[in-house]
């Protein structure tokens, strides 16, 4: 007799929810890389600028020019901690996506484990029947006579 798990439907939906879920992380882990990147390179654009206004100051620029390069420091800073704040709400959507897929794994595994257990039922009862059926065998031919076996060999 086949073994038939009857949960089979729910474990394939488990394991198709849990590599949606792989999708989703992995998408989720590389919107969040090019967070990163973006803020990186807007720091060090942000640096960049800072460091020549620091150097344009010791040159003996003008105040007008000062003040010109530091009124582009300021979107920029602003732009940069923009940046560090979807950098980091990108993280948390990972973080998010990462627990989620650990949720679905273990849905799934629990499935995992029931339908084991229950093919390891199965072939116990299959293996007990099949015993029993040798042991019957078994029991009709130690019981038949043994002239009558012997004489049907000779035949």
């Amino acid at each position: 007799m086949m073994f038939n798990f009857r949960l089979q439907r729910l474990l394939d939906l488990k394991a198709k929810h849990e590599q949606e879920m792989a999708r989703q992380l992995a998408n989720a882990q590389s919107d969040a890389q090019r967070e990163r990147d973006a803020r990186d390179d807007l720091a060090r654009v942000h640096a960049a600028a800072h460091s020549s206004l620091a150097s344009a100051a010791g040159e003996g620029v003008t105040v007008g020019e000062l003040v010109s390069l530091a009124q582009t420091l300021t979107p920029l800073q602003e732009r940069v901690t923009q940046a560090d704040e979807r950098t980091i709400a990108a993280e948390h959507v990972v973080d998010e996506r990462h627990q989620r897929l650990n949720e679905a794994l273990q849905e799934r595994q629990v499935l995992d484990r029931l339908r084991e257990k229950r093919l390891d039922t199965h072939r116990a009862e299959e293996n007990a029947r099949d015993l029993a059926a040798m042991d019957a065998i078994a029991l009709t031919r130690h019981k038949t006579p043994s002239g009558t076996a012997s004489r049907g060999q000779d035949s």
